[in-house]
């Protein structure tokens, strides 16, 4: 993946699952538990675009052609999964495992 310069423009994606708003949890661990460094490290930080993919867990589970996944472009494997999009037309950031949040 190239080098992202603090000159060039670029949007955050975040893939996550939807909020049960009576609990406030989400019905995907991971996220739960990537949710505070999600806010701290990326949320908090970045000053451009910020595009939220929600995803339920009916649609999600056991779903290998979900538009998220089947698609060439975003190749979502999981959830929570962050995509750094250039320009519009190239991924250069993908955090979608602990190692990389």
């Amino acid at each position: 993946m190239d080098k992202v310069t603090e000159e060039q423009e670029y949007t955050i994606a975040i893939f996550t699952g939807v909020v049960d708003p009576a609990t406030g949890k989400n019905w995907c661990p991971d996220c739960e538990v990537a949710k505070p460094n999600i806010q701290q490290y990326v949320i908090d930080k970045f000053q451009g675009k910020i595009l939220y993919c929600v995803v339920d867990r009916a649609s999600w589970k056991g779903t290998p052609l979900h538009p998220y996944k089947a698609s060439p472009f975003l190749k979502c494997k999981g959830v929570p999964t962050i995509l750094g999009i250039l320009g519009g037309m190239d991924v250069v950031i993908r955090a979608e495992n602990d190692e990389d949040f």
